[in-house]
């Protein structure tokens, strides 16, 4: 009977303990909850005080003014050397009467030429309807040629256009112009000098060109047949005639020239290079300072390279494009890279809307003069020698085409390709689209 209200007793502190524990958890979890409570009323009133702050808008883009242009196209080639190997090759004979036809071997090129709005080469040499072809002397007939590949102005200022005295030179002007073609750099008489500025689409473009020396022959009694680079043409030929060139410049620029592009025939001491000489850079560099857009180079005999820059000039920047040397179109030369060349195709665009005019782009076509001998296993005799698009050759080549070069030739074309593309940099050649000139224009560094 004890035992019993022992546990009973025991149960009832038991519940006390329990009551009063529960009772403190209670009073703590509640104090918790009104500071937390309070916290909270606290955070809501800065919040009602501090508004929240407006998202950033994005900027709006600023567009870039649509332009609406023109272009035309400019294809410049290298050198037609008038070496007597190719005269022969180009001689028929007719019963007793022996006519002359060079369009197979320059045929090659006219694909090069196809849709540009002007189309310039360099003749190294004379025409003369005469029988006597020696030395750098062509038919007549190879005027008839150049025109038929597609070409509508010829650069004369060379050092062999006076190889027959001012008479050879004035009859290869005259056969010349018979054609229908432009001549820049050599006159047959005094009244027809001038500076050349072509209207090509509504574009003006300007023609200057200038030879380092004339071959040891004086013109000091009849100075106006030949622009001449040099003042010392007959003695060191390294005095270059910038106060010409101003004069040439200005006078292009006061005659509406949007643009001006200059032959240069360089010196003896640039033959066979690849790479730019200390005098070329040094006039290229003044010329592009100075007004001149477009330089193109000869008479290096072997390629070298494109070069692409933006100058700052006084009325503005400019974009300038520098073909050291586009090497021989047409030659019997059979030393390294002397029979790879290329046309080179410049892009010129106006602003219809403003009249800016830049040129916008450059690209080339490599091209290769075939001497078949050089061949062992060449299939075709009726010839010697074929100045080729490469890329056409290869083409037909790899599609089996009957008259497609022979395997060794197409190996050759392959290397040759190559090269170019090293020597005159492999971002212009067509194959990978050339390269597109931006406008406006940014400083070269």
């Amino acid at each position: 009977m004890r035992r019993n209200g022992f546990i009973t007793g025991l149960l009832y502190v038991l519940m006390v303990f329990l009551a009063v524990g529960l009772g403190v958890l209670i009073f703590f979890n509640y104090q918790a909850n009104t500071e937390q409570m309070a916290e909270i009323a606290a955070a809501e009133a800065a919040a009602a005080v501090t508004p929240t702050p407006a998202p950033t808008e994005t900027p709006t883009p600023t567009a870039t003014p649509s332009r609406t242009t023109e272009t035309v196209t400019l294809a410049f080639a290298g050198d037609i050397v008038g070496q007597a190997g190719l005269t022969t090759d180009a001689a028929e004979s007719d019963g007793d009467t022996t006519v002359y036809d060079y369009t197979d071997e320059l045929a090659g090129v006219s694909v090069s030429l196809e849709g540009a709005d002007l189309a310039a080469c360099t003749l190294v040499g004379t025409l003369s309807s005469g029988t006597d072809y020696e030395g750098y002397r062509m038919n007549a007939a190879m005027a008839d040629a150049i025109v038929s590949a597609g070409f509508s102005l010829v650069n004369a200022a060379t050092d062999h256009i006076l190889d027959d005295g001012l008479d050879g030179l004035s009859e290869t002007v005259s056969l010349l112009k018979d054609t229908g073609m432009g001549v820049i750099g050599a006159y047959n008489n005094e009244i027809s000098t001038g500076l050349l500025v072509a209207n090509v689409g509504d574009i003006q473009v300007a023609f200057l060109s200038y030879t380092y020396g004339t071959g040891g022959v004086s013109v000091a009694d009849n100075s106006w047949c030949i622009n001449l680079m040099t003042t010392d043409y007959m003695t060191n030929q390294e005095t270059v005639d910038y106060d010409q060139i101003d004069a040439d410049i200005a006078a292009v620029k006061e005659a509406g020239a949007d643009i001006v592009v200059c032959f240069l025939y360089w010196w003896d001491n640039t033959q066979y290079y690849t790479v730019p000489r200390d005098n070329q850079t040094e006039v290229v560099d003044y010329l592009c300072e100075n007004g001149v857009d477009i330089i193109i180079g000869g008479g290096v005999k072997a390629p070298q390279p494109i070069e692409v820059r933006t100058v700052a000039r006084e009325d503005g920047n400019a974009n300038c494009v520098i073909c050291y040397s586009l090497s021989n179109l047409m030659s019997c030369f059979n030393d390294n890279y002397t029979n790879l060349s290329a046309t080179a195709r410049i892009e010129i665009s106006q602003d219809v809307d403003t009249g800016e005019v830049w040129v916008s782009g450059v690209s080339y076509y490599p091209l290769f003069m075939l001497d078949t001998d050089d061949y062992s296993d060449y299939t075709d005799p009726e010839y010697k020698y074929r100045l080729l698009d490469a890329y056409s050759a290869i083409e037909d080549y790899e599609a089996g085409a009957s008259d497609a070069v022979s395997e060794e030739t197409y190996q050759a074309i392959l290397t040759g390709v190559s090269d170019l593309q090293t020597l005159l940099g492999e971002d212009y050649d067509i194959a990978n689209g050339g390269v597109a000139l931006d406008f406006p224009y940014t400083v070269s560094e």
